[in-house]
């Protein structure tokens, strides 16, 4: 089978920009094709031997290797076989028979930037980075060789200060796009879902790639997110399960929250896991009981204003030794959220990795706006975690 040439097929913003820029970045929704972009112009620097060493980063190893390595369009994928592109995943490394590498890095590891030496990178979703101007400092100084060294960075964008900062340099180059103009390639299913998001601020981020600044009227700014990350310690006390059900299981029912914290020994806490999920009682109940024991919790929090016992009872018929706590709400959404946005503001409470989905409803959630499942489930948590850790010395008052 011939391969068209990506120039041919491509549309004019995918293809590499003309000028002496160092930078290309491109802030583009999802589905754009942002991937498949970044992965022709390596391949093509690469076998003309523009560029020879080459450092590929993503927010994980994994990520690296799932999406710009072998992904559907990774450079595996893309590559004709006469090129002969071979890959020694012990290594992380891809090799051209030319004598061109690239070496895939996970950013959660970017202090691994500091010995090798590359003249060019290709960093993907770059917005995801726990510490995006770290990673991409660090990769600055690597960045010694040649006459010409050349990053590109392909992300759906976030608000972060970082990607407003490299949108003023001159050595910057800045192409934006939304999902929509790679439309014929995208699935139905796919474009379904987009409808769902008309007329939200997750339309805007995600789907028409803008930046958006916090919006008024807001619990959380997008400074109380970006500042919160922090790697917890091994071990964590006191861990504990926020559970917002939804009431009804088909396609347009909101999602279960299911959301887990912890506290260290500091008394600070962490936000370790979300494993919300669309899905029947029965599936939802399954994983927070898997997630019980996987994390050692001490006790299920679960909103019960119109599920009752029964909620309860479905966590028990599947494990009756798990501990539950019910709570009601008799305040709104906003009073219940107002202690912990402010322990969010004293540093009181940090994310041990990006939770996309949970601080998207974080950073947007107005009084009058969809059910935020995830922010529910996660509030009900913190206020449950501090209080176990304020109440140390008494004894546990489960409401069952």
């Amino acid at each position: 089978m011939i391969k068209i040439p990506w120039e041919k097929i491509a549309r004019p913003n995918q293809i590499a920009p003309p000028g002496d820029w160092s930078v290309w970045m491109i802030l583009a929704g999802r589905g754009f094709g942002k991937t498949r972009s970044a992965a022709e112009t390596i391949r093509r620097w690469a076998v003309d031997n523009q560029y020879k060493r080459i450092a590929l980063i993503a927010n994980t190893i994994q990520e690296a290797r799932q999406v710009m390595a072998e992904g559907e369009s990774g450079l595996l994928s893309i590559s004709d076989e006469e090129e002969k592109l071979e890959f020694f995943p012990s290594r992380r490394l891809l090799k051209w028979p030319n004598g061109a590498m690239a070496t895939l890095y996970g950013a959660e590891n970017y202090e691994q930037l500091r010995g090798p030496q590359f003249d060019a990178a290709w960093v993907d979703e770059f917005a995801k980075f726990l510490h995006p101007r770290e990673t991409f400092e660090q990769l600055s100084f690597s960045l010694r060789l040649g006459k010409n060294p050349r990053t590109i960075l392909t992300t759906t964008p976030r608000p972060i200060q970082f990607i407003k900062d490299l949108m003023t340099r001159g050595d910057v180059v800045t192409t934006r796009g939304t999902s929509l103009e790679n439309e014929k390639n995208l699935s139905p299913t796919f474009l379904k879902q987009l409808e769902y998001l008309k007329g939200t601020r997750l339309e805007s981020q995600e789907i028409y790639a803008e930046i958006l600044d916090d919006a008024q009227n807001t619990l959380w700014s997008w400074g109380d997110i970006e500042n919160c990350y922090k790697s917890p310690p091994h071990y964590l006390g006191n861990v504990v399960i926020g559970v917002d059900p939804a009431l009804t299981s088909n396609a347009e029912s909101n999602e279960t929250g299911i959301i887990v914290v912890g506290m260290d020994g500091l008394g600070k806490g962490y936000v370790i896991d979300d494993l919300s999920l669309s899905s029947s009682p029965r599936v939802w109940a399954t994983r927070v009981v898997e997630a019980y024991h996987k994390y050692s919790a001490k006790v299920i929090v679960i909103e019960s204003n119109a599920g009752g016992d029964l909620l309860s009872n479905l966590l028990r018929s599947i494990d009756d030794s798990v501990r539950i706590k019910t709570v009601y709400a008799h305040t709104s959404k906003v009073s219940r959220a107002e202690p912990i946005v402010v322990m969010y503001q004293k540093k009181m409470i940090f994310h041990a990795r990006q939770f996309h989905s949970l601080e998207m409803q974080m950073a947007t959630y107005k009084l009058g706006n969809k059910s935020p499942d995830r922010l529910d489930a996660m509030v009900w948590a913190m206020t449950e975690l501090f209080k176990i850790h304020q109440n140390q010395r008494m004894p546990l008052i489960l409401t069952i």
